[in-house]
């Protein structure tokens, strides 16, 4: 083939799109760092990652946001309440009690604490920090969420003297501890407002730093998965893509000794969709008047050749995806049942996983919470030192471990009907009066009322037993006495 030859026939060779994509997506580029050109200047450390960009990773994610949900409804969605200290009463700590009741109602007048609470964990659970400001202006102290995106500190440069009250064997003692402590920067729009870090010297507002493991920044337990979680998102952007240009070529047209004419090339563009279904295509072909050697005339000719035989039979990637949503929900440590993913349980897998996760899981995570933000720092700085806050959990029972234990306490006279009360307006979901029963009735044994019939004897739920035996108990006593 003559060099003039073989640039005509390449010149000649085209791609014509037929139905490509407008645009294809791409995962999301990560956020600049709005502190930049800040930390040399402030001397405030730099992040490995910025809170911005661990956000914008959580966003790309299909299974990270229904775990921190699931951390957000079991860790705070059960409600806040007071508890007394052991050994502490009304008689020794209702002052503190009203204090710290009174604290939890106004430290945020805009969301309750439980709504905060929820904030927070959102914040930790995405890039492993929380902040806190507390305010003082007199009076009991108010608390706001600051975004960890606009937050950054300073290594530890100044030696101060925290002191610190404790309640020490029913007695409040005053201790004196040498700490390096840090400050902290806030990011309002060109602005750098400052903030000392809780119980240290100073007139500027204080901030709490809560984060997960250790280091100067917190890191979202989530973060030794991040390829993984990168690498779902472009598996299912490749999938997108698949669906909507498909895999590669429907086929190559050849032309051997010619060209297509523009018409025939407008033809193959219009070709496709439901107007395509059912027609045929005419193509028109120029044929050259020399051949490649350019010798003599060679015959022209249109070659279609099929490039899509094997079809694909499923999604890309999807045994890889199932597996790195395991692999994150492993470092959450959250069963299958919390993130709406499990089709095969019943209710005594179901309790037990919740149990584990409830053990293991979310009663720690409460409990640190409510100490690192008001039992050890924001309470003891308000007088309060015989009440601790906590945050409830649910109420997850075993039936055979509950329905042993009844069956225990009635049949040995253990349980009175006035034990039953509570138990029954639970099931009934009703408030009893038990002043409407006689003298002495609700102290009789369960034993002697019901010895016609052996409790729990059946295959029943012990829940619907709990009822039956109410409903039963309460009737024969109307009955018996016209109540």
């Amino acid at each position: 083939m003559s060099d003039l030859a073989a640039e005509s026939a390449g010149s000649r060779a085209q791609w014509i799109p037929i139905g490509k994509a407008e645009e294809a997506p791409t995962s999301q580029q990560l956020p600049a760092d709005k502190f930049k050109g800040d930390y040399e200047q402030h001397g405030l450390i730099v992040p490995e990652v910025t809170p911005a960009a661990l956000f914008a990773v959580v966003k790309q994610s299909s299974i990270i946001p229904q775990c921190i949900e699931a951390y957000k409804t079991n860790v705070t969605g059960y409600g806040c309440a007071l508890e007394y200290m052991p050994n502490e009463s009304d008689k020794t700590a209702k002052a503190e009690w009203d204090i710290a009741e009174r604290f939890l109602q106004t430290a945020n007048l805009e969301k309750s604490i439980e709504q905060l609470l929820a904030e927070l964990v959102d914040d930790l659970e995405s890039c492993g920090d929380a902040y806190i400001e507390v305010a003082r202006g007199g009076g009991l102290p108010a608390l706001y969420r600051i975004p960890p995106q606009n937050m950054r500190c300073t290594a530890e440069q100044t030696k101060v003297t925290m002191k610190y009250k404790r309640l020490v064997q029913g007695k409040v003692e005053e201790f004196t501890q040498e700490k390096w402590v840090r400050r902290y920067a806030q990011k309002r729009g060109n602005n750098i407002v400052w903030f000392r870090e809780f119980g240290s010297p100073g007139t500027e507002n204080e901030v709490i730093h809560l984060k997960l493991g250790n280091g100067v920044y917190g890191e979202p337990r989530w973060a030794g998965n991040t390829p993984g979680i990168l690498g779902s998102r472009r598996a299912e952007e490749l999938n997108l893509n698949y669906f909507e240009d498909g895999r590669m070529l429907s086929m190559l047209l050849s032309v051997i000794n010619g060209q297509l004419t523009p018409q025939s090339i407008e033809a193959i563009r219009n070709a496709r969709g439901q107007k395509s279904q059912g027609g045929i295509l005419y193509l028109e072909v120029e044929g050259f008047e020399k051949g490649l050697t350019g010798d003599e005339k060679e015959k022209t000719e249109v070659k279609l050749d099929k490039l899509n035989d094997l079809l694909q039979q499923d999604a890309l990637f999807s045994e890889y995806n199932k597996d790195k949503r395991k692999e994150i929900r492993s470092a959450f440590r959250l069963p299958p049942i919390l993130t709406g993913e499990s089709e095969d349980y019943n209710r005594a897998t179901s309790d037990n996983a919740r149990r584990i996760a409830e053990e293991q899981v979310f009663i720690p995570y409460r409990v640190w919470l409510m100490n690192e933000i008001f039992n050890k720092r924001l309470f003891p700085s308000i007088g309060v030192y015989r009440v601790k806050a906590v945050l409830r959990g649910p109420k997850i029972s075993d039936p055979d471990e509950r329905k042993a234990m009844l069956d225990y306490l009635a049949d040995r006279g253990i349980l009175v009907v006035r034990d039953l009360i509570p138990i029954a307006e639970e099931v009934l979901g009703t408030v009893l009066d038990e002043a409407r029963f006689p003298a002495g009735y609700l102290d009789t044994p369960i034993a002697q009322l019901t010895s016609s019939f052996t409790p729990f004897a059946t295959e029943e739920d012990p829940e619907e037993q709990l009822a039956t035996i109410a409903k039963r108990l309460l009737r024969e006593t109307r009955e018996k006495h016209h109540v």
